[in-house]
């Protein structure tokens, strides 16, 4: 655990979470749903050229004191600060994205994500998967279906690999599980993190220094931007797509549905490339 400490009232109040100071398997499930629906997963740290640190320092200070976002490694890493302080045992563990990439493509170690311990059963917590993020802890036993929020999910295992799995059926009976990450239960240290991130922030290759993505869930429904796509998807229906017209538009989506107001005419530039045809500013 770092010796940083982290101000649990200011960050509890950044995510509205006001029950109590127990470390329990209730307050887990409501922790990360407070945390899920009220902090954007978002890259622009990347696209605005401002790079990406894992210090706990800069963590709170961008998440909470200026109430931005950031991907996976920033968001669990601050979470599973405040989970430890909290009193839970919680263990950083790192996966491969498995959404939307196709079984035969091998996937990078790119996605952080933690394990909670109690007395009798092991639980994974995820507050920063872009994409289709979970809005409940995953009991860890494999091929339990488990309700979240949002979609049920469940977790298969092959051997020593886990991978979660969300159900994209619409509730008529017809199942459509699809892959979302891939891990192993092997803890994982800070130098690791922060390997992966800068490989994601940084190369060239990289979805993040390619795409603009945003996304964060509410109560009843999934929003995200992908580049000029506003994609947005009520609690069982299917998802609707809308390109996005201009920077005005883009600037508009994004302090209204992620609370990311865009302030300088540097930002609206650095953005303006996502959209297609790129737009003046």
């Amino acid at each position: 655990m770092s010796d940083t400490q982290i101000d649990l009232d200011a960050y509890f109040a950044r995510i509205g979470y006001e029950g109590s100071r127990e470390a329990t398997l209730e307050n887990l499930t409501a922790i990360q749903f407070a945390h899920a629906t009220s902090i954007p997963f978002e890259n622009l740290s990347i696209v605005f050229g401002q790079g990406v640190q894992l210090d706990l320092d800069t963590l709170q200070n961008k998440i909470v004191g200026e109430c931005r976002g950031g991907y996976c490694f920033e968001q669990n890493g601050l979470a599973l600060a405040v989970l430890q302080q909290f009193g839970f045992r919680a263990t950083g563990l790192i996966g491969r994205v498995r959404w939307m990439v196709a079984d035969e493509v091998a996937a990078p170690l790119t996605h952080m994500l933690i394990r909670v311990d109690f007395e009798d059963a092991s639980y994974i917590y995820d507050g920063g998967f872009g994409g289709i993020r979970m809005t409940g802890v995953l009991r860890l036993e494999p091929d339990l279906v488990q309700k979240t929020r949002h979609e049920d999910h469940r977790i298969v295992q092959d051997g020593e690999d886990y991978t979660i799995q969300a159900n994209l059926g619409l509730g008529d009976g017809t199942d459509r599980w699809e892959n979302v990450v891939e891990f192993t239960a092997t803890p994982q240290a800070p130098v690791d993190y922060e390997l992966s991130s800068w490989y994601t922030s940084t190369h060239p290759e990289s979805l993040f220094t390619n795409n603009l993505i945003v996304e964060r869930p509410t109560a009843d429904a999934r929003r995200m931007i992908f580049n000029n796509m506003f994609i947005e998807r009520m609690r069982g229906q299917e998802q609707t797509m809308h390109e996005i017209a201009d920077v005005n538009e883009l600037s508009k989506l994004l302090d209204t549905h992620f609370g990311l107001p865009v302030e300088t005419d540097d930002q609206r530039k650095a953005l303006a490339k996502f959209l297609s045809p790129a737009q003046s500013v």
